[in-house]
């Protein structure tokens, strides 16, 4: 009989042998020799652990994997980066050499050079309008064809020009009140001097008159005597 034959039959024997009683090196519980699971391949038995073996083991690969994975991505980024070094010193050489070389046209096209000195020679001419438009504002009022008397003239800048009193200098009385905007060349009205413009012709206009302390009280007093308490705030009646 062989070994096949010799094992065949020693396992046929404990599963019927159910007299006999084995214990567990582990745990020490009995149980039936016939009942225990014995196999008969000479391959060792594929139980939990050797799946738990697998298991680690193909973890190990990925990890391994990953490793590789993280790697290639490290390299590319050290890529990446020297890609946007070499992105940014070429921006700044071409920004520097485009300036240098817009400074050599400047220097070197007689055409530009031309238009250059045209447009000094224009803001220069529009210098000189602007402050001579400002200084005939000024004068204005002492031009023949004026039409009013320069004294009845009060000079408020802005946001007109002038506030005619007309007949004040030399009747003492006023006859007409108006604001007056001296304009030259091309120059118009803004929208500040149409509002006021605006404010008149709609009759939007009045005066007032405030009185500050006692009136029965010379303000010489008044200041003297604790003029914080004899003068109200402005715009406040007693």
């Amino acid at each position: 009989m062989n070994s096949d034959g010799l094992v065949k039959n020693v396992l046929a024997f404990l599963k019927t042998a159910r007299h006999l009683w084995g214990r567990c090196p582990n745990c020490g519980s009995l149980f039936r020799v016939s009942e225990a699971a014995i196999p008969s391949s000479p391959d060792p038995p594929r139980d939990w652990l050797r799946r738990l073996e697998r298991q680690q083991a193909a973890l190990a690969e990925k990890e391994s994997e990953l490793d590789d994975r993280d790697g290639e991505l490290e390299q590319r980024e050290a890529e990446l980066s020297d890609l946007e070094r070499e992105l940014r010193v070429g921006q700044n050489r071409l920004e520097r050499d485009s300036k240098n070389r817009v400074c050599e046209i400047l220097r070197s096209n007689t055409e530009v050079q031309a238009l250059i000195r045209e447009a000094s020679k224009a803001a220069v001419l529009r210098s000189r309008a602007t402050l001579l438009g400002r200084l005939l504002e000024r004068v204005a009022p002492c031009f023949r064809r004026f039409p009013y008397d320069p004294r009845d003239m009060r000079s408020i800048c802005d946001p007109v020009d002038y506030v005619l009193f007309d007949g004040l200098t030399v009747e003492r009385q006023v006859r007409q009140i108006t604001f007056i905007e001296v304009k030259c060349g091309r120059s118009r009205l803004s929208s500040a001097q149409r509002s006021v413009r605006e404010a008149v012709e709609k009759g939007r206009i009045g005066t007032e008159v405030w009185e500050i302390g006692d009136p029965d009280i010379p303000i010489t007093k008044q200041l003297s005597r604790g003029s914080r308490r004899a003068l109200p705030p402005a715009g406040q009646d007693e």
